[in-house]
């Protein structure tokens, strides 16, 4: 029953690294993970199930991502880890607490929601500036002074 649990943690570990990246890998051996949870709660040994879930895992990022990634790139197979333009990218918001460099991020309030933003401007942005989103890398806003 122990087995159960490990592979039900690896799931879900892997299922929410997956919601903050966009790299579509862990959410492949979270449903590797998934087969090895079945056959856990079926009763083979933790053997059949880690190479159950190794086999499953390594198959589908092999068939799936490639996929995924020209699905959700429309047609462009990327790194998915670099800048994107995305539907934040030119949205006006407001500074909520002092956004520097990558070393010292702050926030910004865009549309009621409160946000991680760097910013290449040459001087922290104080709280309370408008700004204007100019690229997203993962869930971080990267935004400069509006004019």
């Amino acid at each position: 029953m122990g087995n159960v649990f490990f592979w039900l943690i690896i799931m879900f570990v892997c299922f929410g690294f997956e919601v903050h990246t966009n790299a579509f890998v862990s959410i492949f051996i979270g449903f590797g993970a998934t087969l090895a949870f079945v056959l856990a709660l079926s009763g083979v040994g933790f053997v059949p199930e880690a190479l159950g879930w190794i086999f499953t895992s390594v198959l589908l990022l092999f068939t799936a991502r490639p996929l995924a990634l020209r699905r959700f790139a429309q047609g462009k197979p990327g790194d998915l880890k670099g800048p994107t333009h995305a539907a934040m990218t030119n949205r006006k918001g407001v500074v909520e607490s002092d956004v520097g460099d990558e070393l010292h991020p702050g926030r910004v309030r865009i549309q009621g929601e409160s946000w991680t933003a760097v910013t290449t401007h040459d001087s922290p942005l104080s709280p309370g500036t408008s700004v204007t989103v100019e690229k997203v890398f993962g869930t971080t806003l990267w935004v400069k002074p509006s004019r």
